[in-house]
């Protein structure tokens, strides 16, 4: 009987190795068509192997405009048939993107009519595997159009130090001069600017709230409720603890409440991947010397260890304290105080002092014991970490990595790295170097370096904006983004990184889309 199991058992495992040989479709809708949220996502998919589909292009949200929800889910509903599982942002399916999340005019009665299509996609597909994530709309601290609506441009900082204040008097932690300067913001913001604020806000919760019902029911397998800008104190942050007390309430297996927004759809395609090969990678997280985990990052309500924590979960994984067991190793590179400042900041330079000689050396460590190791590098916000990245480079181990992720906040970069990372054991090591080279050249050579470098001399010099940029503008910064990012990267990567093209997709200079010539 013994025998006769385990040939049952060999042979069930044969048919499984040879029915996933052709990973199966996954149909993924993002949040827009940001490189971070549509190009890089989906690369790192079919790298691993995923027949990954996603809508037509000009039913996503671009710069200039919003997606179209409808034909979003007319394209779901046609194609759902032919794929095992579905990964969509609520925020395109609602709202028409994320932008437009924060500056729409659709009417209450609109958007729960959407949220219930998207509740009924798994009963109209029995069998399919549905996984969305949402956002709780961010409290930047200052804005403008077209990413917020028209009066963040006068109004912006007061109406976040408006919401951080309003936290902090339902948090009983107010000072009394404080309650004055918010009775005195209360009555200089406009009536009609408040209004609009929070009524829109107010939709969005209540859109949110209906969806969660589908974590209840099981109508989906997975949720993601991602915190968006989410300051220690802020209007954001005062809607996530109201949230965070429904999403208590629901199964943790089906939903994870966390920082960030951008890095969410790789993170549930990451799930999918695992999940349908029934899959459950085990993850050991460690940090750099000094507070390392207890680091509370900028643009962030909870330590990075929580997040960190949170992160692993979401993907599909489960965290471990013993290494020696994890099929992947997260080194996180935090500050040794706790405090992330910019990656334009001064010092992000290219010493190396004896906290990131120290870091490096682990990882090194660490891979020449044969542990896959995805590093996170959140130690600067917006770029990445100068003095790491040279180190890495020079140490001869910034392809070793199994992934890198160190471009925007703490939960982004978190995010990235850990879901790359566990998709690294399907990917050649030409793909797995491809990725890599990809993230340099993005988090560390523009944002850390090229991009603070073209506002100085050729932005803010000519008085150009930082978003909008007109086609000749847009075309002369794309040139200067090639010399610059050229000039930082060649020492360390070589002549590859003439390979590449880096363009600004969204006419900003928040992101560039790396891609090869």
């Amino acid at each position: 009987m013994k025998i006769l199991r385990r040939l049952l058992l060999c042979a069930t495992l044969l048919l499984c190795q040879q029915a996933w040989a052709a990973k199966p479709t996954i149909l993924y809708v993002p949040m827009d068509n940001r490189p971070v949220c549509l190009d890089y996502t989906v690369e790192s998919m079919r790298a691993a192997g995923w027949d990954v589909q996603t809508p037509p292009v000009e039913l996503l949200a671009s710069a200039t405009t919003s997606g179209k929800p409808e034909q979003l889910f007319d394209w779901l509903e046609a194609n759902a048939k032919e794929s095992v599982a579905v990964v969509a942002s609520s925020d395109a399916l609602l709202y028409g993107g994320l932008v437009a999340s924060r500056t729409h005019e659709i009417p209450l009665p609109t958007l729960e009519k959407r949220a219930e299509r998207l509740l009924q996609l798994k009963k109209s597909h029995a069998g399919q595997k549905v996984y969305v994530f949402a956002t709780i709309m961010r409290s930047p601290k200052a804005s403008s159009a077209p990413v917020e609506p028209e009066y963040y441009a006068e109004w912006g900082p007061q109406i976040f130090r408006m919401g951080a204040l309003e936290d902090k008097l339902e948090l009983k932690e107010i000072k009394r001069s404080e309650v004055r300067e918010l009775a005195d913001l209360r009555a200089k913001i406009p009536q009609e600017v408040q209004q609009d604020l929070y009524a829109r806000r107010a939709d969005n919760i209540r859109a949110t709230e209906l969806l969660l019902h589908g974590v209840e029911s099981g109508d989906f397998d997975y949720m993601l409720i991602g915190r968006d800008d989410t300051a220690a104190y802020s209007q954001a942050h005062r809607e996530a603890r109201n949230m965070d007390i429904l999403v208590r309430e629901l199964p943790r297996e089906r939903i994870r409440f966390f920082a960030g927004a951008d890095q969410l759809g790789l993170l549930l395609l990451s799930r999918a991947a695992t999940r349908l090969q029934y899959e459950l990678p085990l993850v050991n997280v460690t940090y750099a010397a000094g507070k390392g985990g207890a680091t509370l990052p900028s643009y962030e309500d909870d330590t990075v260890a929580e997040s960190a924590k949170q992160h692993v979960y979401a993907a599909g994984a489960f965290p471990i304290k013993n290494r020696k067991h994890a099929d992947l190793l997260l080194a996180v590179n935090t500050p040794a105080d706790g405090v992330t400042l910019e990656a334009s900041a001064a010092a992000n330079n290219y010493h190396v002092d004896k906290q990131t000689a120290g870091f490096t050396k682990k990882v090194e460590r660490l891979l020449n014991h044969g542990h896959q190791v995805a590093l996170a590098d959140v130690k600067y916000g917006n770029g990445a970490d100068n003095a790491l990245v040279k180190s890495l480079f020079e140490r001869k181990l910034a392809y070793r990595l199994a992934a890198y992720g160190g471009w925007n906040t703490a939960g982004n970069s978190l995010g990235f790295a850990l879901a790359q990372g566990l998709l690294a054991g399907s990917v050649s090591d030409a793909e797995r170097e491809e990725l890599l080279k990809v993230r340099y050249l993005d988090d560390w050579a523009y944002q850390a370096n090229a991009r603070m470098t073209t506002y100085q001399k050729l932005i803010w010099p000519q008085y150009w904006p930082n978003s909008g940029l007109n086609d000749e503008q847009r075309s002369a910064a794309e040139q200067f983004i090639t010399r610059e990012i050229e000039r930082v990267a060649e020492p360390y990567m070589g002549k590859a990184v003439e390979e590449y093209r880096f363009t600004l997709p969204w006419s900003r200079m928040f992101e560039v889309d790396v891609e090869k010539k």
